[in-house]
């Protein structure tokens, strides 16, 4: 009867762990292979009831591709937080050229340069444009991008 018990508590945590790993994985061929991985999981824990699931190898390959899911997934979500943050660089730096110009200005090059939160998400920190220095775009920078102005870095146009 132990082993009955033991058997469905190694079945329902694995589901529970499968499910988890299903739900947190990206899309994509992560996911595909976190559902094979699932798949192995289940099947070994299913098979347990049988006999030693060890003698059929299945836990060493479910073991070995868990750490390669693993692996795969965590560099999808370095790739994703890298491509989010070239992203919302590109977004300030296109809003900022709008603004400059709304102003009048026509700056040359904008570099804005944002930060991860402790929250988990990214934030505009730093400005570089060259361009002379415009109260009221530092003005609009800092009240709606939160660029504080001693992080917004202004040099001169090179007059040729």
């Amino acid at each position: 009867m132990d082993a009955l018990r033991q058997w469905i508590l190694t079945l329902a945590a694995t589901g529970l762990i499968c499910g988890a790993a299903k739900a947190l994985s990206p899309g994509g061929t992560v996911k595909k292979a976190v559902d094979v991985v699932c798949g192995f999981a289940m099947l070994a824990a299913v098979l347990g009831i049988f006999g030693d699931v060890e003698a059929l190898g299945l836990s060493r390959y479910a073991a070995k591709y868990g750490l390669e899911a693993e692996t795969s997934a965590d560099a999808a979500v370095d790739a994703a937080r890298a491509q989010t943050r070239t992203i919302i660089e590109d977004r300030c730096e296109a809003y900022i050229l709008d603004k400059a110009r709304l102003l009048g200005l026509t700056p040359g090059d904008i570099e804005v340069t944002a930060r991860w939160s402790e929250e988990g998400f990214w934030y505009p920190v730093e400005v570089r444009l060259k361009s002379r220095e415009d109260p009221e775009l530092a003005y609009v920078m800092e009240s709606e991008l939160g660029i504080l102005r001693e992080n917004q870095i202004w040099s001169a146009e090179d007059e040729s």
